[in-house]
């Protein structure tokens, strides 16, 4: 089982990403493999239909399709910016399509300073997944207070959110067993209206 981490953050040495690396460590346990995608640094560009015609800025994104194809579930990770989720990660699940997505296991996840971070999960369950079709769970971890609950070393520092996040791994990974065949019929089967009702 493959497990790809996105941190949403547009920013250099992100709270996001050292999330990302925590829950990575807590994945490992779960999955046979896990990548890190960082978004500040593979600074993809914005959506443009250049990227149906394979044009040569988009050359950097076949390989992380091969990744989300090759994966089994994901976990999306996001500040929240004004009440919003990043354009980062809000384009890179518009990039995404249901040939890497679709029928498989996501968890969404909150990243705040403060007592914040609800909002992005609300916007990314509404629209984050409606022409990729993956599966978002229905459990997600938010991190609040970020800069206290985690140190650098990846480590977190609040027993309860230590807990809610090692069960919530182990939920993922069941759910992400449990979609595998449906994932493999599923895209078998094919589908007439990919973009429509």
């Amino acid at each position: 089982m493959k497990l790809t981490i996105v941190s949403g953050s547009q920013r250099a040495n992100s709270q996001s990403l050292n999330v990302a690396y925590y829950l990575q460590t807590l994945a490992d346990r779960h999955f046979d493999k896990v990548t890190v995608l960082d978004l500040h640094q593979l600074d993809l560009p914005f959506w443009n239909e250049g990227v149906w015609q394979g044009d040569e800025e988009w050359k950097p994104w076949e390989s992380i399709a091969q990744t989300l194809k090759q994966s089994d579930a994901f976990i999306f990770i996001t500040p929240e910016w004004h009440g919003m989720a990043t354009p980062a990660l809000k384009n890179f699940l518009m990039l995404a399509t249901d040939e890497e997505l679709a029928h498989k296991a996501a968890l969404l996840v909150g990243v705040s300073s403060t007592v914040n971070g609800v909002y992005p999960i609300s916007e990314l369950r509404m629209t984050g997944n409606k022409n990729n079709h993956v599966c978002f769970l229905p459990d997600h971890l938010i991190f609040r207070h970020c800069d206290d609950a985690l140190i650098s070393e990846h480590e977190c520092t609040d027993q309860s959110l230590h807990d809610r996040s090692e069960y919530t791994m182990a939920l993922l990974a069941a759910y992400a067993n449990a979609l595998a065949p449906v994932h493999r019929d599923m895209v078998n089967a094919g589908k007439p209206f990919r973009y429509g009702m």
